[in-house]
């Protein structure tokens, strides 16, 4: 069922059973009212009988009380009879004509006789009359018959007014969630150009708001599945390069395959597993990716081996790498999420060179901190862009990014392995002169 008549109908049943309730309801408080209306008549007129009668039969010195009686039940149509104690009749009298009676209903009531001299009691006294309450009983029916058939009316009317307010409720709130529809249909389909307008109900102004923050991200997420596949080749590259050179370097005899050559070959392609394993694990919300193995290493050994490792590579791009390492820095950190936070900064220095070039790596302490610093004279960083580059997959189009891909998951896990070190990275870069990437680790 489509929404709008959903809408619809749910009004027109609310609408409905709101008028039904109200026409019970009515209906019975007249028929109560009536019916009390109608008791409370016949007892005041039971009364009022009573007290006539009592008033013409107690008139002492009075003659003829009897014909006075006589003439009263006649006069008012009533029907009266006394009973002493023994519960006999000493009088009667019968106003009431026989064809009186059969056109009404005949009711009675008794009352206790007392002599109002002593307060004593006499007998007892029973009063009948004809209750001509059948007119007001015929009234009050026609009265019910005639609410009901109003209240139909009512229901009718209502109903049709009802509906057409439905009708319009529905529409107007249909709309927008129909345009809310329309427009998650086109992002399903991959058509990202949707046009929500507000409305003046909050709750649909918010889902809009939320429909079109998702197909913006939605929009970046596929523009960056497009450049997944060179992003993971932008990762793979780095240590796929420096076993090629070692390899190539080892074939026309400039390094000999002694034993330190197999060990950094052999480092390289457990580095290659690791980062496999970490490209992975950079899709997944899995916490082992940045868990911190801690151990005390020398921290200059390892920055120098990373140094090491790169110099094929610096050899061939003609890059010249300067190192102020400081001798014996001990630190207390995860060596293999460092090495990979240097092998990623080298790596984009070496890309932000291309050729003929020259990088500087430097590393210093204090009494609180230890600091790692890569710099080089490459193309550099715009400055609306460095708030950006360590988004995962996110790529400068530059001179940077036309041959070596530029940056995509690598300063993303730099960043990534840094924070979860407890350390912070800065970038200083210009346009044209070069970059500075500082890590800062606190001892």
């Amino acid at each position: 069922m489509l929404l709008r008549n959903k809408l619809i109908q749910n009004f027109t049943i609310g609408i409905l059973m709101s008028i039904l309730v109200f026409s019970v309801c009515i209906s019975f408080f007249i028929n109560r009212t009536m019916t009390s209306y109608l008791l409370k008549n016949r007892n005041i007129e039971f009364e009022r009988i009573k007290t006539e009668f009592e008033e013409i039969f107690w008139r002492q010195g009075e003659s003829e009380v009897k014909q006075r009686l006589e003439n009263y039940s006649k006069k008012e149509n009533v029907y009266i009879e006394i009973f002493n104690m023994k519960n006999e009749s000493i009088a009667k009298f019968n106003g009431i004509d026989d064809d009186i009676k059969k056109k009404g209903k005949f009711v009675t009531k008794d009352y206790s006789f007392y002599s109002p001299q002593t307060n004593e009691y006499f007998g007892y006294l029973v009063i009948g009359y004809m209750d001509d309450s059948y007119r007001t009983n015929r009234q009050a029916t026609q009265l019910r018959e005639n609410t009901v058939d109003s209240i139909l009316i009512t229901l009718i009317i209502s109903c049709l007014i009802g509906f057409m307010i439905a009708v319009f409720f529905a529409r107007t709130l249909s709309k927008p969630i129909l345009n809310i529809s329309k427009a998650t249909q086109k992002i399903k389909d991959g058509d990202y150009s949707i046009d929500l307008k507000d409305t003046e109900i909050t709750e649909l102004n918010e889902l809009s708001n939320n429909i079109r923050y998702l197909s913006k991200n939605l929009e970046v997420q596929e523009k960056l599945r497009i450049q997944y596949a060179q992003d993971i080749s932008h990762e793979l590259r780095t240590p796929l390069t420096n076993l090629s050179l070692h390899l190539e370097a080892m074939k026309d005899k400039v390094i000999e395959p002694n034993e330190d050559t197999i060990n950094i070959l052999l480092e390289e392609v457990r580095r290659l597993n690791g980062l496999v394993d970490n490209l992975k694990k950079t899709f997944d919300d899995n916490s082992e990716f940045v868990r911190v193995h801690k151990k005390h290493f020398n921290l200059s050994i390892l920055i120098n081996k990373v140094i090491e490792n790169f110099q094929p590579r610096l050899n061939k791009a003609n890059i010249k790498l300067k190192s102020d390492i400081k001798e014996n820095i001990m630190i207390d950190s995860d060596a293999d999420k460092i090495t990979q936070i240097m092998y990623n900064l080298v790596s984009n220095a070496i890309k932000a060179i291309g050729n003929d070039g020259n990088i500087e790596i430097i590393l210093k302490e204090d009494k609180k901190n230890i600091y790692i610093h890569v710099k080089d004279d490459g193309v550099g960083i715009d400055k609306d862009k460095i708030n950006h580059i360590f988004d995962r997959f996110y790529r400068i189009d530059d001179a940077r990014n036309t041959k070596t891909n530029g940056h995509g998951l690598g300063l993303s896990i730099t960043k990534t392995f840094t924070e979860a070190l407890k350390g912070k990275i800065n970038v200083k870069s210009k346009k044209g002169v070069g970059s500075t990437f500082s890590v800062i680790f606190s001892k």
